[in-house]
């Protein structure tokens, strides 16, 4: 007897696109978000009392805007700043595309294909919000050496620096 190789599908072929929509009178969203870069995750949904999306899905876009690699708060904003009903893609956590940011970023992909391209946009998001924004004027260099004092170093790197 032979074995029948059976293929396994890749996360970009379970994609759902589902509508959120607005949950009661109270005008609230239908759906709650977790993750985010600054806790290492994909965004995920957390709660879908209105329905449309599944409990731990990650978020993929909301709204056509690409939120892998956004904090939590950007991922929020962008969900409160979207029309109604807002329009999200989600897919269920699997063994390539895990909520681990880290780990997904870690790996090796073909130039080019759907993974590969994810990486990127993932890597622009974090450098938007994990890069400063703004840097302090150098000093002029002194005998061919930098050195700024601790006093005037004013840079936020909370994304970078979970320590403090």
């Amino acid at each position: 007897m032979s074995k029948v190789a059976v293929k396994k599908l890749h996360w970009h072929s379970k994609v759902q696109e589902s509508f959120v929509p607005l949950g009661g009178a109270s005008g609230e969203l239908g759906i709650a978000v977790g993750g985010g870069a600054d806790y290492g995750e994909f965004p995920f949904v957390t709660a879908a009392p209105g329905g449309g999306a599944t409990v731990g899905d990650i978020i993929l876009e909301i709204g056509g805007t690409p939120v892998l690699g956004m904090t939590l708060g950007d991922v929020r904003g962008v969900l409160n700043s979207c029309p109604h009903p807002i329009r999200i893609k989600t897919v269920s956590p699997g063994s390539t595309l895990c909520k681990d940011l880290r780990l997904y970023l870690s790996k090796c992909f073909t130039p080019g294909s759907v993974d590969s391209q994810l990486q990127q946009v993932i890597r622009e998001n974090l450098y938007l919000r994990a890069v400063p924004c703004e840097l302090p004027p150098l000093p002029m260099p002194v005998f061919g050496c930098f050195s700024i004092p601790r006093a005037q170093r004013s840079y936020s790197w909370s994304l970078l620096d979970r320590s403090s």
